[in-house]
Order: structure tokens, then sequence, then C-alpha cells
């Protein structure tokens, strides 16, 4: 028994190594890349660093060249700004909403969380669509306002809906003890139910955060030049006659590092969300 043990663990052990080594190569491969001459790149030697790294690829993507003509840096800001505001608001409302729907009885309450379930299932451009006319009709378009108040209407469902189903596993003695004591109930979700509930909030921040700063389709149709994202320059970068690949490759590394060091800070948070909600399941 305990030899067939070792073997399975042996076994996994080496299919988690294959995928980590899968998922892992793509970013070696645009590490190298971007610090690569366009000489070493037609080489086809993608997998073999190089002995004179470019790193002014780098500076060309951040401030803009005759290569690169789109600056990165105003545009980080841009998504950054929105991707933090959307983020927070699409937390705390949907927090909000999903203790709400968790905590209230009522056949409203019942009907509210399956109908904001629903929502989710809608096809994007459903929503798009309609949403894009609002903004245009309410002169929110091309507007950092517009793009948040856009993404806090396709995020507030879910944040509500995964918040909520949190929000049931939370004993309800605790609010009860906390009511005996004086507390009302805004105090009871500020000072009770919150602190315990921070592994799923973070959980749903770095979702949340992460589908703001990859959308490309909203921010396309809704940004202006001052207010463009980083994926909308990562489009305009590919160019329509010369593909410059090691430019690209730079500003596919720098987009990513973004949402990569919001998971680095909350991902001990994401792990225990994950892990609350397999043990209480």
């Amino acid at each position: 028994m305990k030899s067939k043990s070792r073997t399975l663990k042996l076994l996994v052990f080496l299919v988690l190594i294959l995928l980590s080594f899968a998922y892992l190569l793509p970013i070696y491969v645009m590490g190298t890349t971007s610090v690569k001459s366009i000489d070493e790149i037609t080489t086809g030697n993608y997998l073999i660093p190089t002995g004179n790294p470019q790193f002014g690829n780098y500076r060309e993507v951040l401030f803009g060249s005759s290569r690169f003509r789109s600056n990165m840096v105003p545009r980080l800001l841009n998504s950054t700004i929105i991707s933090f505001s959307s983020t927070i608001l699409s937390v705390f409302i949907g927090g909000l909403g999903g203790y709400y729907l968790s905590r209230t009885r009522s056949t409203f309450a019942k009907v509210l969380f399956v109908l904001v379930g629903i929502a989710l299932y809608l096809p994007y451009q459903a929503v798009i669509i309609p949403l894009v006319i609002l903004m245009a009709k309410t002169r929110l378009a091309l507007t950092y306002w517009g793009m948040i108040l856009s993404y806090l209407i396709l995020n507030i469902p879910l944040a509500s809906v995964l918040m909520g189903t949190f929000f049931l596993s939370v004993p309800r003695e605790l609010e009860e003890a906390a009511e005996v004591d004086g507390a009302s109930k805004v105090q009871r979700f500020f000072m009770v139910v919150s602190p315990i509930s921070l592994p799923a909030y973070a959980s749903v921040a770095i979702i949340i955060f992460t589908q703001v700063w990859n959308e490309f389709f909203l921010a396309l149709t809704l940004s202006s030049p001052k207010t463009q994202t980083v994926q909308v320059v990562m489009a305009e970068a590919k160019g329509t006659t010369i593909v410059v690949y090691n430019l690209q490759m730079a500003a596919a590394l720098i987009t990513v590092a973004v949402p990569l060091a919001f998971f680095l800070i909350l991902g001990r948070y994401f792990i225990r969300g994950i892990l609350a909600g397999a043990l209480k399941g």
C-alpha cells in the first residue's frame, strides 16, 4: 500500500511539474524575446537567452519611440485608476448587497438573489451594447467615470452573488451575540461579519481586478486618447505592416506585472478563501 501511495504521489508531482512548465514556458519566451534584437528573433531561437540583452526595449515601450508610438506610462496609470476604483467600489457595494441577500428571509430577497445570479449568465454582448448606448446618452462616454460606472454595472452582480454565498456560511450566532451587546445591523456587518470575510473579499477583489484590467472591448469603445488603457495600446502596437515582436513582448510583460503584483499582495487571503469555501462546502 505504501509503495502504491508513493507512486501515486510521484505521478501527481510529475503532472504538477509538467503543468507548471506549460504555464511558465510562454512567460519565459516573452521574457527572453523582450530583451532581444529583431535580428536575434528572426533566427527562431526563442528559448535561448540573448548574450546582449536590449533593455532599451522597455524604455521604448514605456516612453514611446519611432517603433512604438504609444507610450505606456499614462495608459498604465489609466488602467490602474480604473481597475482599482472599479474593484474597490464593486467589492464594497457587492458586499453590502450580498449581506442583504444572505440575511433577509423575504421572498423579494430570494427572487432578487436568483435574478442577480441569472444576470451573470447573460451574453457579454447583450449587456455591452445597451451599456455603451447608456453611457453615450448620459455623456459619460470617453470619461473615467463612464468606464468605472460601466465596470461597476458588470461586476457588482458577480460580487454580490459571491459575497452573499460566503456570508451564508458565517455563523449567525456571532451576529446574535453582537446584537445582544447592542450592535446595530450596520455595526454587525462592519465589525463582525466583514473582518471574518476578509479572505472572501480578497478573492472577489482579485477576480474583479483581473477582469477589469484585461477587459478590451469596453475600454476600446468608451475610452478617449486621454483615458485609454494598456489593453487598447497593446492592440494598437500590433501595427499593420511590421510586427516588432520584442517591443510587443516587453509591453505584454509590463501589462502582466500589475495584476501579478496585486495577486501576490492578496494571494494569501485568496488561498484562505478557497480553502474556507472547500471546507465549509
